[in-house]
């Protein structure tokens, strides 16, 4: 059999394959299709996330909205077609821009809210096919540049979950994940490590000063999914984390999650005690650091050295009496240590860094132990085995020249006064 075609067929069917645009891959979603002069700019990634807020103006009035969804933005560039005139400072280059998109978004069923009077900055809604979007529009006409960000509403996942901690300390390696704090669901292992230190867990922004707990240190730091926010991570594991019995220090709620790329919880059921410092940096570079402070053996550490400092004993920044409630469970065991052994006779010493003046700082060091030994004593403790003082800062066990030696500085010590020191 054989098969003839017609010329004009033939002609015809080339002309409408010129005709259809070449529409680049700019990463968006399929409803938001840009003009064949708008193109990628090499060096501007697409910025995707599953989870993500953007605040738009959404009408003549510049009424703001805050919306979230999926996010898609990018810096993109405009090539001018044939024949059309350079972009430029005061030549209409905006509207130029604004026409050729608005000719191509119109069609696929955006409607524009409201527009700039240059048309320099634009925003739209998309609302077909059970998809719901919002998208705003942004150029510097001269330098061919324009920004579109995009939010798509979506459904919730599912939800992160964490397991509770276990009721006996659990054991792990270096080469293992924290088992109660695990990582994103499709993180890489990036780096691990092990500090015979205390965590610093003070709330940037509010604290002044570093606020440490506990005696040793597991980090484990993982690179998150390219799609994972801040505001995904932080809001999901503040969530996973409540539901799993710990207590959220900061973000104090979920409204304020979008302020921190950090969080701080606290466990204390089933006798344990552990803290968690959680951090989210610039894509997606995620670190989880814990101390379990259940498992510092306090009366071996008493009987070896005559004296033990107490990190996580919380202040007020600058003050002396107000005692933070986290400070209970190092408190706590303090008296139970002292309640196993009533022939311990003891100091609470009060200590400060060196910022500050002498009389300052021993008064200051003073007062905070007299708080100790009274809240010790409010809890069952024969107020004649106590005693307090304060020592300023004349007797620092580590490097006043740094933050974290700062830090390490100002503490309460539980001091045997049988020992020599």
């Amino acid at each position: 059999m054989r098969w003839f075609f017609k010329p004009q067929l033939i002609l015809l069917s080339m002309a409408c394959t010129l005709a259809t645009p070449a529409w680049a891959d700019l990463g968006f979603p399929d409803y938001l299709k840009l003009p064949p002069q708008i193109i990628a700019n090499p060096d501007q990634a697409l910025q995707a996330e599953n989870v993500a807020e953007a605040e738009f103006v959404v009408d003549a009035a510049g009424t703001s909205k805050l919306f979230k969804g999926k996010r898609f933005a990018r810096w993109m560039t405009y090539k001018p077609a044939a024949g059309e005139p350079a972009l430029g400072y005061y030549n209409g280059s905006e509207l130029r821009i604004y026409n050729a998109m608005q000719a191509v978004l119109s069609k696929a069923g955006w409607q524009t809210l409201r527009a700039d009077d240059n048309k320099a900055r634009w925003t739209m809604r998309y609302q077909a096919g059970g998809k719901q979007a919002w998208a705003e529009v942004k150029m510097d006409a001269p330098q061919a540049q324009v920004w579109v960000e995009l939010i798509e509403s979506a459904d919730a996942g599912a939800a992160f979950t964490i397991p509770r901690p276990a009721r006996q300390p659990e054991k792990f390696s270096a080469k293992d994940d924290i088992p109660y704090l695990p990582p994103w669901p499709g993180s890489k292992r990036t780096g691990e490590g092990h500090g015979n230190e205390p965590l610093d867990v003070a709330e940037p922004g509010k604290s002044q000063e570093a606020q440490l707990v506990g005696q040793a240190v597991e980090i484990r730091n993982y690179q998150g999914p390219t799609t994972l926010s801040k505001l995904q991570f932080i809001g999901e594991y503040r969530e996973a984390l409540i539901k799993a019995g710990w207590t959220v220090i900061f973000p104090a709620s979920a409204a304020a999650v979008r302020d921190y790329g950090m969080l701080v919880a606290h466990y204390t059921q089933d006798g344990r005690d552990i803290w968690a410092r959680i951090n989210y940096e610039f894509t997606a570079s995620l670190s989880i650091s814990t101390t379990d402070v259940g498992k510092t053996d306090l009366a071996s550490a008493f009987a070896k050295d005559c004296h033990v400092p107490l990190y996580g004993v919380f202040f007020d920044f600058n003050k002396a009496t107000t005692l933070k409630p986290e400070s209970d469970s190092v408190l706590s065991k303090v008296a139970a240590l002292l309640k196993t052994d009533a022939s311990i006779k003891a100091e609470i010493e009060g200590h400060t860094d060196n910022v500050g003046g002498d009389d300052y700082n021993l008064k200051l060091s003073d007062a905070r132990a007299a708080s100790v030994r009274n809240w010790l004593v409010q809890h069952g403790i024969d107020a004649a085995r106590l005693t307090s003082k304060g020592y300023g800062k004349s007797r620092p066990v580590a490097d006043n020249n740094t933050d974290t030696g700062r830090a390490r500085n100002r503490r309460v010590e539980l001091a045997k006064l049988s020992c020599k020191r």
